[in-house]
């Protein structure tokens, strides 16, 4: 049964302006000068098609550890090889940029995550 099946009309509406705040917020991120920074380094990230395929490369890779990770199979050769291709990363100039916008915008996100996490901390705090 869907979780809005359990919610007063009260509720409902308090819900949908929490949905309506993170709606905003994902377009308000999009705005950011972070943002159209990583974008305009991912459209030049694109032309250059070796650093390009070492991008997908990375994160395929990535995607794939972090599902062994999940699954408690992650080993030392699988380590190896993100630090492999990790290393490539300084032979391009472009996907080098890329990580380092990647990186700024990130720390946005981390600070709007621990602000919606700042009442679940503080009730925590006995």
């Amino acid at each position: 049964m869907p979780l809005v099946a359990y919610l007063t009309k009260k509720e409902f509406i308090k819900m949908i302006n929490i949905y309506d705040t993170i709606n905003q917020l994902e377009q308000d991120l999009r705005k950011t000068q972070e943002y159209l920074d990583l974008k305009q380094a991912y459209e030049t990230l694109k032309q250059d098609g070796e650093a390009y395929q070492i991008f997908k490369d990375i994160r395929q890779m990535q995607e794939e550890m972090q599902a062994k990770q999940m699954q408690g199979t992650l080993g030392q050769e699988d380590m190896e090889k993100l630090q492999a291709l990790g290393q490539k990363v300084e032979e391009f100039p472009s996907l080098k940029e890329l990580m380092m916008k990647e990186q700024v915008l990130s720390m946005i996100i981390n600070e709007a995550h621990a602000a919606m996490m700042k009442p679940i901390n503080e009730m925590y705090q006995d």
